[in-house]
C-alpha cells in the first residue's frame, strides 16, 4: 500500500494543507516584500532622539534610503499620540484591560516645506491585561507592548513610503508649482 507508513501519510497531509493555504492567498506577516524606492530623504520630527525616529531612521536606511539633510524630500513626523483607555473592568471596578493605542501623523513634503504627501495618520493598537497582583509584570509587558506598536508603526510606514516613487512626488511638486504661478495674460 502507497500510504502504509505514518511519516508518509503525515508528509501528504502537510504538503495537501500547504497547497489549499497557497490556493486562499494565506501568506505569513513579516516585513513584506516591497521596498522603499526612494534614493535619499530627510527626516524631521520634533524629537530627533526618540524612539520612534531613530527606529525609522535605521529602517530606512536598512531599505538603502539616504538620510541627508540636502534630500529633496522631506518626510515629517508631525505628532505621535499615546493613548491607554480601560475597555473592560473586574467585579471591583478596577480596570481589568486597556487598550493601548499609538497614532502617528505625517506627511512627505518638498524643500519649499509644501506638503505632497498627507498629513496623513498611522495607528497601531493593542490589547492588555493588567495583573493588579503583579504590577511589575504588567508594567513590563506594557512596556513590550509598546515597543511592537512602535515597531509596527515603522513598518506601516514603510509600506506607505515604497507606495511613492521620486517620479510621482517630483509630479505632484510640479503640479503644485503650476498651481502656485498665475497663468500668463
Amino acid at each position: 500500500m502507497f500510504l502504509n507508513r505514518p511519516h508518509q501519510l503525515l508528509g501528504c497531509a502537510v504538503l495537501g494543507l500547504s497547497l489549499l493555504l497557497s490556493g486562499c492567498g494565506f501568506q505569513l506577516r513579516g516585513m513584506g516584500t516591497d521596498m522603499v524606492t526612494l534614493k535619499e530623504l530627510r527626516v524631521e520630527s520634533r524629537d530627533n532622539y526618540s524612539e520612534l525616529h531613530q527606529g525609522l531612521e535605521q529602517a530606512l536606511e536598512d531599505n538603502g534610503v539616504n538620510i541627508t539633510a540636502s534630500a529633496p524630500y522631506r518626510l515629517q513626523l508631525l505628532e505621535e499620540e499615546r493613548q491607554r483607555i480601560a475597555v473592560s473592568y473586574t467585579s471591583r471596578s478596577a480596570p481589568a484591560e486597556y487598550e493601548l493605542t499609538n497614532n502617528l501623523r505625517f506627511q512627505v513634503s518638498d524643500t519649499d516645506g509644501r506638503a505632497l504627501v498627507g498629513p496623513e495618520t498611522i495607528t497601531a493598537r493593542r490589547i492588555f491585561v493588567s495583573n493588579r497582583d503583579n504590577i511589575t509584570g504588567s508594567n513590563e509587558e506594557e512596556a513590550l507592548l509598546q515597543v511592537e506598536m512602535r515597531r509596527d508603526l515603522v513598518r506601516q510606514m514603510l509600506f506607505r513610503l515604497a507606495s511613492l516613487s521620486e517620479g510621482e512626488l517630483a509630479a505632484r511638486s510640479r503640479a503644485l508649482e503650476q498651481q502656485a504661478t498665475p497663468p500668463a495674460p
